[in-house]
């Protein structure tokens, strides 16, 4: 079955209609990477399931590579990106999600491989595994195409927390920003940028973030330096950006599972 829909990535040109997401930033406990991995493998069975029953568009675990300085005390180690292709769908699986009918989704996918006992106790585990957890329901508000083909394992994503500070921010990263990255992808040098709002969040999740900025870039290609040739007009345009918003430190995820 092709990968579509997939963390935001496959967007039409057009960009016709809103899509919302969403992405939880997991931090672990100290030594749990292998659990947490044991975790994930049997959670793609639910996650599985739900797509191809059309409750989502998407589920996706990326890493966060390498593990840096972020907005805040503690350090997310891996995002969880589930897509939906409109509000009303992901309130949907949000407010019908239910942990055993989930576990029994799951004992039903991994008959013959996996005993009830050791699902139970990857299970159980998992409040062993997660520090914390930050949860934030975002819609995509604007994009470029993506380029390059099907996202596979191994793919590198960057996000850019945002902060807003003026009332048009939003029109600063389509009219400004957007531009840009168009330009790139359209001269082979990037392959998508999407740019995203957060509408709720878990009470773990940082309050100051409001928007969040991806790309994903084709390794080894330089970016134009300019946004316009006039020299003037690009120190306009940086200091437009610059004063519409704080950026926090950019982090860079990579592609460990997705859904099939």
């Amino acid at each position: 079955m092709k990968k579509i829909l997939l963390s935001f990535l496959l967007i039409t040109y057009s960009f016709g209609y809103s899509q919302y997401a969403v992405a939880d930033f997991i931090a672990l406990n100290n030594g749990t990477d292998d659990d947490y991995h044991k975790l994930e493998k049997v959670w793609k069975v639910y996650h599985q399931n739900s797509i191809d029953k059309g409750e989502k568009t998407g589920w996706a675990v990326w890493k966060k590579t390498p593990v840096g300085n972020e907005y805040g005390e503690e350090e997310a180690h891996y995002v969880v990106i589930n897509q939906f292709a409109s509000k009303e769908q992901m309130e949907n699986w949000t407010k019908n999600f239910n942990y055993d009918n989930a576990v029994s989704i799951m004992k039903k996918g991994l008959k013959g491989k996996m005993s009830n006992s050791a699902l139970n106790k990857i299970l159980n585990n998992g409040s062993k595994i997660k520090k914390e957890v930050r949860v934030y329901q975002l819609e995509l508000l604007d994009a470029t195409p993506l380029t390059g083909g099907d996202l596979k394992i191994g793919d590198k994503m960057t996000f850019a927390p945002m902060v807003q500070k003026t009332e048009d921010y939003e029109d600063v990263e389509s009219y400004i920003a957007k531009p840009y990255f168009l330009n790139q992808v359209m001269n082979g040098k990037h392959r998508w940028w999407g740019f995203t709002k957060v509408v709720e969040r878990n009470e773990d999740a940082y309050e100051q973030i409001s928007h969040i900025a991806w790309n994903i870039p084709i390794p080894g290609a330089t970016h134009d330096p300019y946004i316009v040739g006039n020299k003037f007009v690009q120190k306009i345009l940086e200091d437009k950006m610059n004063s519409s918003r704080e950026m926090i430190n950019t982090q860079e995820l990579t592609l460990i599972y997705q859904n099939d």
